[in-house]
C-alpha cells in the first residue's frame, strides 16, 4: 500500500484553489439535478365577511327576509358530480352554526365566514380556497339556488385588501 500512495504523490499534483472549487461546484450542480426539488404545502385559514345581495332577477329588487347559508363543499367539476355527490350541496345538513341569516330590507345579508387557505411549492403566494365556499339562498315565492362564492381561489393579500367578499344573488318567482 505505502507503493501506491508514494505513486499517487510523485504522479498526481495538489489541486490549486480554482481547480479544487470548480470541481466543488460541479458535484453540486450534480447532486442538485439527482436530487428532486423540495416540495412542501403550508395551510390556514381567514375570516371575513361574505355579503350576499339577494334581489328579483326580473325586477332588480330587493328581496327582504330571504334566508341566506354559506356552507363548505367541495367545487363542481362537471355535471355528473352534481348528480353523484347531491348530499355534499345539502345545505340543510351542511350549514355550521352561525353561518347563516336573513336578508334585510336592502336584500343583504352579512356573513362571517372562515375560509380555509393554503399554499404549495408549485404556488408559493397564500391562496384562500372560496370556491369551496357555497352560498345557499331561498326566499318565500321564489325558487331557491346553491352558488358558489366564487369560481377560483383568490390570493389572502387581495382579500385583506378588499376586506369583504361580495355575492349577488338573483331568484326568480315560483309560478
Amino acid at each position: 500500500m505505502p507503493a501506491f500512495v508514494g505513486f499517487i504523490r510523485r504522479h498526481c499534483r495538489r489541486p490549486t484553489l480554482v481547480e479544487a472549487l470548480v470541481l466543488i461546484a460541479i458535484v453540486a450542480i450534480l447532486v442538485a439535478l439527482i436530487v428532486p426539488g423540495t416540495q412542501w404545502a403550508a395551510n390556514g385559514s381567514i375570516r371575513l365577511p361574505v355579503r350576499v345581495v339577494v334581489f328579483d332577477a326580473a325586477r332588480g329588487e330587493p328581496i327582504s327576509d330571504a334566508h341566506v347559508a354559506i356552507f363548505y363543499a367541495p367545487p363542481l367539476l362537471d355535471l355528473e358530480s352534481v348528480e353523484t355527490e347531491r348530499g355534499l350541496y345539502d345545505s340543510k345538513n351542511r350549514v355550521r352554526d352561525g353561518n347563516s341569516s336573513t336578508t334585510d330590507v336592502n336584500g343583504t345579508a352579512v356573513i362571517e365566514y372562515e375560509f380555509r387557505t393554503g399554499a404549495n411549492h408549485e404556488r408559493p403566494e397564500m391562496h384562500a380556497h372560496v370556491r369551496w365556499a357555497w352560498v345557499y339562498v331561498h326566499a318565500d315565492g321564489y325558487g331557491g339556488v346553491v352558488v358558489p362564492v366564487r369560481n377560483e381561489s383568490l390570493p389572502t393579500k387581495t382579500l385583506r385588501d378588499q376586506k369583504e367578499l361580495l355575492v349577488p344573488v338573483g331568484l326568480m318567482r315560483e309560478n
